[in-house]
């Protein structure tokens, strides 16, 4: 009520209008009470009580405190101009509070308990009437009294029923603008309904409820008290009844005063129908005041005890359940709880601000204590501020160099216009350097701040050399210089080991060889030393025929951003960091660098690296295998075709499994979906797979909830199928942490083409894959390689990276289908995220939040995916208050898509198309209502792609695109209702 209270106070003309509604409705109670001869009207067989129907109405629109408020007034009016009946007010009051209860809470939302409340409050009233209007007015205390209980409750039923219709009509049906005057009708608008955090508020508190309960039963006791008071006060009665009679002086024909004063005061109380009849018509008086102070006692424990004590428990709870960490942030949002009662209560919520305040500042001096003492222990604060600071600029610079560097080689791929390439070639290699750059100071500021991690994986020795070859060859053909490449032969062929910061060691020390050799050669081999039958001593060595190294300065060269002998050197490029990351990493891999050089020669880096051998076949003529590699590199295709390949791909967003299947078309592998946990159980038991793609965060049964009913699941022919986790959140360890569940393996989302294919060829089994690709190239595409069709509308889309959408779709066709399945889920989902943050229910929320990261970042919109990554993170911490402040910023980004991506929406023209018949589209539609039971979204999907070749008749348009809407939001409920 209280929210509602300051509604109502704080503007003027909602509090106008509902006082006059009021004052008209009390004066109409006021006026019956005082024109009327007698409360009871009979018509034939009917006994209606005249005016019940204001005092209900008033209840149902204004709730028990201001109808309470009504009837005291009607009570003091009666007892001043109908003394006599004053008691008969109680069947008012009965009907007028318990109707109210039943509109507070919500009864008028449904017919069923429209009804209940009706016969109940006519049940109740008509005890009331019989016993005011019969049993106690006419001390009639025989059965008969009984028989008129029929008419009584016919005529109350039919006032009470009047009014449960009015007001039923009136709460469900009338528009919201018409519901504020009233603040029990507030309660029934969507505004009220919608937000959680005001209904929460408006509970009632366990005080408030023990406090009320505690009047009531005072009341009620007082009130049967006042039976047995009768016989106490009986011989005051008399006296005050001789008194009188005194006092009048009357002149008694048959009896003197004397003798009837004496009459009466030999009579000793006896317990008649008219004493029977005076006790109750005290107790009924004795309600009429009780339940209007209840009423108010109960309005003022809620707001001024209970309001403000649950206000503090919410608090208190809300601080308990915060993390450590954010438990001073939660502190401080203490001073927005306003207690305003002059008394004890806000005296206890001063004290309780006054000690957690400074309880935060406690804990802020001594975090920062804690914060000075170990500055006082770090020596290289210049530094490490530094290496922050790059690592945030690196971040920010790599991502649109990776998009330079990728549209340059579309260019060097597809041109054949020889100054052309030359340009791009040029631009390749700054562009390349540039990242290098910028990957070495974003490793250093990692390894600085621990964050460097060491991940053994499986790797070919073979591939990995053939990479770092690849890397420098081109670089050492610039500078004139041959590069020699020495292998042993014996090499194992697979092991186990870190080949990413592997592979980024022997890189720095080649790049390093090459910038600092202006003529002869640089020199890279590859040994091993044996330890057991499970591991070697891999042994790398980068020698040079370079400038060399002083050796007063060997001991600078791992010193970070310093380069030795800077002037002579200043115009090759590089940041200083290289052999400082070298050092640092072969540290984490327990090894180090053994540096050999003479100044003015040349230099030779050497070290050894223990590694578990997976496979003792050995590698073989390493350079053979690369002429034969560099001879036979033709232009990029597929890495494969697998036409009787089988695969599952489980998504709960639709657009995911749109690109994913575009992605993989020219393989020919056969690509069946699902868009839940629940759906993925019904596949596995039907069928049986080559590989199962499994997204990770879906709504209702996540991918690891879904994983381990699928290993259980009694029928299921994929037990033994790869499972391969999708994931937008791919982070240092991942891969880990998903085989350790179960999983064979992780991809991340967005999907890139080339570790897709890689992974479906290495987990396929051999005899499916029909054909390979000879140089399992990558294959980049950007909106201008591709070339967007003239009539295209993503031309005309806005806030979207076309670029970034169309690679991470594959295309432009695929994009134009992703970007309209975006836009007809886009109301449905914002609502849902809306919904769900409403009603505390973070699980969902997080999950759906999670859809539109990845979702945002397929159609270009790298913004919203970015704040929907940022408040997924919020979820997963279970940040309430964040959530609730930035959720809206969120939906409204979410929503202005509509606009946006409005040009998705034009219609196409169907002029040209041949139209289909009625039967046929019937057939048709009949035809989606199964497959939608069965739920085979595919065959939908390819049944309404046929449907769109004709021209749908006019009188089915609007169902036809409500049935795509339903599709796309995978909404099977929907579906069935239309169909």
């Amino acid at each position: 009520m209280g929210y509602i209270k300051n509604k109502y106070l704080g503007n003027k003309k909602l509090t106008a209008v509902s006082l006059y509604v009021w004052f008209i409705f009390t004066s109409i109670c006021v006026l019956s009470i005082v024109l009327h001869t007698y409360p009871v009207l009979e018509f034939g067989y009917f006994k209606i009580v005249v005016f019940l129907f204001p005092f209900l109405l008033m209840a149902g629109l204004y709730g028990y405190l201001v109808s309470m408020i009504s009837f005291i007034i009607c009570f003091l009016i009666c007892i001043l101009f109908k003394t006599e009946q004053a008691y008969t007010m109680s069947v008012y009051l009965i009907a007028t509070f318990g109707y109210s209860i039943f509109s507070q809470y919500f009864w008028f939302k449904s017919k069923l308990k429209t009804f209940l409340a009706s016969l109940f409050t006519t049940i109740v009233t008509t005890i009331m009437s019989v016993l005011c209007f019969v049993i106690v007015d006419r001390r009639s205390y025989t059965l008969n009294a009984f028989k008129e209980v029929p008419s009584y409750f016919l005529g109350t039923f039919l006032i009470v029923s009047a009014v449960s219709i009015i007001l039923y009509v009136y709460l469900r049906f009338v528009p919201d603008r018409f519901k504020v005057y009233f603040p029990l009708a507030y309660g029934y608008t969507k505004e009220f309904q919608k937000n959680g955090y005001i209904r929460r508020y408006q509970r009632k508190t366990k005080v408030s409820i023990k406090i009320t309960t505690i009047i009531i039963l005072v009341e009620l006791i007082l009130s049967l008290s006042v039976a047995s008071f009768v016989p106490v006060l009986f011989p005051d009665l008399k006296a005050m009844l001789i008194n009188n009679i005194e006092a009048q002086d009357v002149n008694m024909e048959k009896i003197s005063d004397e003798k009837l004063t004496a009459y009466i005061e030999a009579s000793d109380f006896r317990m008649t129908n008219m004493a029977v009849s005076f006790d109750l018509k005290m107790c009924l008086l004795m309600l009429c005041v009780g339940v209007p102070m209840a009423a108010i006692a109960n309005y003022y424990t809620k707001t001024k005890i209970g309001g403000p004590l649950g206000l503090m428990s919410d608090f208190m709870h809300s601080f308990v359940l915060t993390k450590d960490e954010d438990k001073l942030k939660v502190i401080r949002q203490i001073t927005n709880i306003q207690i305003k009662t002059g008394d004890e209560m806000e005296v206890l919520a001063d004290y309780a601000k006054s000690t957690l305040l400074e309880m935060a500042d406690y804990i802020e001096r001594y975090e920062k204590q804690q914060k000075l003492e170990a500055e006082l222990e770090i020596t290289k604060q210049a530094s490490e501020a530094k290496s922050s600071f790059l690592s945030n600029m690196s971040h920010e610079i790599r991502t649109p160099i990776n998009a330079i560097i990728g549209m340059n080689e579309m260019i060097i791929r597809e041109c054949e216009d020889d100054q052309i390439l030359e340009y791009a070639n040029n631009a390749k290699s700054a562009g390349n350097s540039l990242l290098s750059l910028v990957n070495d100071i974003l490793d250093f500021s990692k390894i600085e701040a621990g964050k460097m991690e060491i991940l053994p994986v499986q790797y070919d020795l073979s591939s990995m050399i053939n990479d770092l070859v690849n890397l420098i060859a081109a670089r050492a053909e610039d500078k004139g210089l041959e590069l020699e490449i020495n292998v042993d032969s014996a090499l194992p062929c697979h092991l186990i080991g870190d080949e990413i910061r592997l592979k980024q060691v022997v890189t720095n020390l080649l790049t390093n060889a090459v910038k600092y050799t202006e003529s002869g050669k640089v020199a890279l081999s590859v040994t091993y030393e044996k330890i057991d039958d499970k591991n070697i001593n891999l042994h790398f060595e980068v020698s040079d025929t370079g400038i060399g190294i002083k050796e007063e300065d060997i001991s600078k060269l791992y010193s970070p951003f310093e380069r030795i002998e800077e002037i002579r050197n200043r115009t090759i490029e590089g940041t200083g960091l290289g052999m400082s990351i070298v050092r640092k990493l072969l540290a984490l891999m327990d090894t180090k660098l053994i540096v050999e050089s003479q100044y003015g020669t040349g230099s030779s880096f050497r070290f050894f690296v223990k590694q578990v051998v997976v496979s003792w076949d050995e590698i073989g003529n390493f350079k053979d295998k690369y002429k034969e590699f560099i001879a036979t590199a033709q232009k990029y295709h597929q890495r494969f075709q697998a036409p009787n390949a089988e695969i599952l791909v489980v998504d709960d967003t639709e657009m995911n499994l749109t690109v994913i299947k575009s992605l993989l078309k020219k393989t020919l592998v056969q690509v069946d979906t699902a868009v839940s946990g629940f759906e993925t159980l019904e596949k596995v038991v039907e069928k049986k797979y080559d590989i199962i793609f499994l997204d990770h965060r879906m709504p209702e049964m996540d991918g690891v909830e879904t994983f381990k009913r699928m290993k259980v699941l009694n029928g299921n022919k994929n037990k033994n199928t790869p499972v391969i986790a999708l994931t937008a959140n791919a982070v240092s360890g991942a891969k880990q942490e998903y085989q350790e569940i179960g999983f064979n393996d992780y991809l991340a989302k967005p999907v890139n083409t080339n570790e897709l294919e890689r992974m479906i060829e290495h987990y396929l089994p051999q005899e499916k894959i029909e054909s390979v690709s000879i140089d399992h190239g990558e294959d980049f595409c950007t909106a201008a390689d591709v070339g967007i069709p003239e009539d295209s509308f993503l031309k005309d889309l806005k806030e979207v990276d076309l670029n970034e959408a169309i690679i991470n779709c594959g295309g432009p066709e695929v994009l134009e289908n992703v970007v309209k399945d975006f836009l007809v889920s886009l109301d449905s989902k914002a609502d849902a995220i809306e919904g769900y943050l409403n009603d505390g229910d973070i699980r969902n929320y997080t999950v759906f939040v999670h859809a539109l990261k990845s979702s945002a970042r397929l159609i270009g919109a790298m913004e919203l995916s970015k704040m929907a990554a940022e408040l997924e993170q919020e979820g997963n911490d279970g940040n309430l208050i964040a959530l609730h402040q930035r959720t809206p910023e969120l939906l409204e980004k979410y929503r202005s898509y509509k606009e946006n991506l409005k040009a998705a929406l034009e219609e196409e023209s169907d002029e040209d198309k041949p139209e289909i018949s009625e039967e046929e589209l019937k057939r048709a539609f009949k035809d989606i209502k199964e497959l939608a039971e069965a739920y085979n979204y595919d065959a939908i999907d390819y049944i309404l792609s046929m449907l769109g070749d004709y021209k749908i008749p006019e009188d089915y348009k609007e169902t036809f695109n409500k049935i795509k809407q339903c599709t796309v939001a995978v909404d099977r409920d929907g579906l069935l209702e239309l169909l």
